[in-house]
């Protein structure tokens, strides 16, 4: 299994709308077919620590089956589709991929 974990900071300035562009953008990664399960979110409102980084905008957690699904999806046109309408929300984007056993 491959965790995808994508952290976006936002551009300074964005409206209201833009921002719900940027997140509709998101939710449009939700069919492609190798994603075994997506999350979308903000940062929590824990209490702050040393070591937590919450200086991000929003986050974009996907599990895949295998590295050839996540592959698959790097390539899959809703996903490129996304980063070209996208990125011009961002100013910088952080990504992070972990392989896991898949446990009985």
């Amino acid at each position: 299994m491959v965790i995808h974990s994508v952290y976006f900071w936002l551009s300074d300035g964005l409206s209201g709308e833009d921002v719900e562009a940027f997140r509709k953008g998101l939710e449009s990664l939700r069919p492609v077919e190798t994603v075994a399960t997506i999350y979308i979110g903000t940062p929590a409102r824990t209490e702050p620590r040393p070591v937590i980084d919450a200086s991000y905008d929003f986050s974009l957690i996907v599990l895949f089956q295998s590295v050839e699904a996540h592959n698959l999806y790097q390539t899959h046109p809703l996903h490129e589709a996304f980063v070209r309408d996208c990125k011009k929300y961002w100013k910088k984007v952080q990504i992070y991929d972990t392989e896991v056993p898949v446990l009985a």
